[in-house]
């Protein structure tokens, strides 16, 4: 490989690190506004200057109850503590008991925080306009309701509704999901008519902090094959790239499909998701209607719900029903990937340069860092951050054979940096020629110039794959170790200037250099040299921003190759054989 092209390949790599850690839009700034009390830490989001609203009240519905005159209920399990409001018969919000708000520990997740509309709350479409109206009539509690099951009763015109909400007990020693709620909601018409079909909504989840492009809030809906994603993008007005893209603010995003019904229909954020999961197929029949909604916050701040509808079938008394489970918990990784029906999706691993997924590698690596942390579980609070550093090393014993080759081969072409360079220093003016020297000094000496590059090859996938998962894995969230108080943020120690100082981007960045200084340079090329140097300056720019746990794991990973490297033994000596020109007959 010449120094032209060396170079060329290297810029390559470099230019594409940059484009894809580098390029995501900024939002512009906006007035700072009052905490949501007990909720996840929000980011700000400017949006389009059209402010949402709540749903009208349906017609078919009696008196809307005024918010303030609402009566509350509660259910509860030792995860979730929901409250259900008479205003529609649904729920105002859901405060999950073991998530913490922030690492101060000063309040709790809240599912629905700030949101005017009730999750799972009920809608009907208006056959002359087709809008949603919301059902936010009296709703009253039928007799035998327990601390972990209730049912509302409440009415529509000609029908009667009765939803029921409850939490699965343990049977047979299996132990249900305790993120998970189930529901079923039941239309019985009383005048001979065909029940109306009942739209039903996902709730909506804070922005977080650590998402500050809003790359994870977003409405997920999957029918077995496809996932079909809309963030707030689809609400904001954009001119896109070089005109490219550009589109107006939506007020409502509409998503049809017919002849297969969705799965299910989530809302969710960085690290948390609420999941609308008909229980079966009678309960999903066989069309299914979303309406994504952006939802106003407080300021400039939205987020995102969806009304989802199933077209079921009526049964013999012409009544309607929708059953299923409704999920409302952190994203961890084992936990959803439990859930039926692709639920695991919303991890909403992203791509590559927006197209080359590493979704399988991410789930390995997640299914491997949940077994190291379940077997050194009793080591404590900083179990996750142990938890990675064993990861790390598992990394690295299976990788350790294919970078001693690597090793190998570079010390073995070093030995040969001088007979190259004098080949490309006598034929440089004839590139051909010196092309076919070079090939026959690695022929006659049995060397192969790319023996070193599939180690590399291997390791960027774990290294991408890694940064992809770090970025939803909740698991981290708020887990401290040693000095880092959250591995699924950046280990800021302290702030000069509102600037944040990292440590661990640092410590990379010096043991990327020691371990390049130490490995073999199998070229006399000085312009190798330079760019090895830039890269071990990138990275720690690069990585600056990204949670703890990856800048960890590039700092153990740094640490185990220069060790590598140190233990290594030279390669016995090794005899040049030059190319030998061929005699001209004559």
């Amino acid at each position: 490989m010449d120094r032209k092209n060396f170079f060329l390949g290297m810029a390559c790599i470099i230019a594409a690190f940059a484009f894809f850690f580098l390029t995501k839009p900024v939002p512009p700034p906006v007035a700072p506004s009052a905490p949501v009390s007990a909720s996840a830490p929000v980011a700000p989001t400017t949006l389009a200057a059209k402010a949402a609203t709540a749903l009208a009240p349906s017609a078919l519905a009696a008196q809307p109850v005024p918010l303030a005159e609402a009566k509350s209920f509660f259910i509860e399990n030792s995860h979730l503590k929901v409250t259900l409001t008479s205003r529609g018969g649904a729920i105002s919000k859901i405060e999950l008991k073991k998530e913490f708000a922030d690492v101060a520990k000063s309040g709790i997740v809240i599912f629905n925080a700030g949101n005017a509309e009730s999750a799972l709350a009920l809608a009907v479409k208006d056959q002359a306009s087709g809008k949603l109206e919301a059902v936010l009539s009296e709703f009253v509690v039928q007799p035998g309701a327990s601390a972990d099951a209730i049912t509302l009763v409440g009415a529509l015109a000609g029908a009667r509704v009765e939803r029921t909400f409850s939490f699965v007990a343990p049977q047979d020693g299996v132990t249900p999901e305790p993120y998970s709620l189930r529901f079923a909601t039941k239309v019985i018409p009383v005048d001979g008519k065909p029940a109306p079909s009942i739209w039903i909504s996902t709730g909506c989840w804070q922005p977080t902090e650590a998402d500050s492009i809003n790359q994870f809030l977003s409405v997920l809906a999957y029918d077995g094959d496809e996932l079909t994603r809309v963030g707030l993008d689809t609400f904001t007005d954009s001119s896109g790239f070089l005109g490219l893209g550009a589109h107006k603010a939506e007020l409502e995003h509409p998503i049809a499909s017919v002849a297969k019904p969705l799965l299910w229909v989530a809302s969710g954020n960085q690290f948390f998701a609420s999941i609308l999961h008909p229980a079966d197929a009678t309960a999903r029949g066989q069309r299914t209607e979303v309406i994504v909604l952006p939802v106003p916050l407080t300021g400039d701040q939205r987020t995102l719900q969806a009304f989802a509808s199933w077209e079921t079938v009526p049964a013999a008394d012409l009544s309607r029903t929708l059953a299923g489970d409704f999920f409302v918990g952190p994203k961890e990784y084992a936990r959803v990937a439990a859930l039926p029906d692709g639920q695991v999706a919303v991890l909403q691993f992203s791509k590559l340069l927006g197209f080359i997924s590493f979704g399988a590698i991410c789930k390995l690596l997640l299914a491997i860092l949940g077994g190291v942390h379940w077997l050194i579980d009793w080591s404590g609070s900083w179990s996750w951050g142990w938890a990675v550093v064993l990861l790390t090393c598992l990394i690295k014993v299976v990788t350790w054979p294919l970078t001693a080759v690597q090793m190998k081969a570079a010390k073995r072409m070093q030995k040969f940096a001088k007979p190259m360079q004098d080949i490309r220093e006598k034929l440089k003016d004839n590139p051909e020629k010196m092309q076919k020297e070079l090939m026959k000094l690695y022929t006659e000496n049995k060397i192969n110039p790319f023996a070193g590059c599939l180690p590399i090859l291997i390791q960027m996938p774990i290294f991408f794959g890694l940064y992809v998962a770090f970025q939803t894995t909740v698991e981290l969230r708020l887990q401290s170790f040693l000095w880092i108080n959250d591995l699924s943020a950046p280990d800021t120690i302290f702030r000069i200037a509102d600037f944040p100082v990292n440590v661990l981007p640092i410590l990379m960045g010096l043991t990327m250099w020691q371990s390049m200084r130490m490995t073999p340079n199998p070229s006399a090329d000085s312009s190798q040299k330079t760019i090895f140097l830039v890269m071990t300056l990138l990275f720690p720019v690069i990585c600056y921003p990204m949670p703890a746990a990856l800048t960890l794991y590039m700092t153990i990973q740094n640490l185990l190759t220069i060790l590598q490297t140190w233990l290594t033994k030279d390669e016995p000596a090794v005899t040049v054989i030059p190319p030998v020109a061929k005699k001209v007959k004559g």
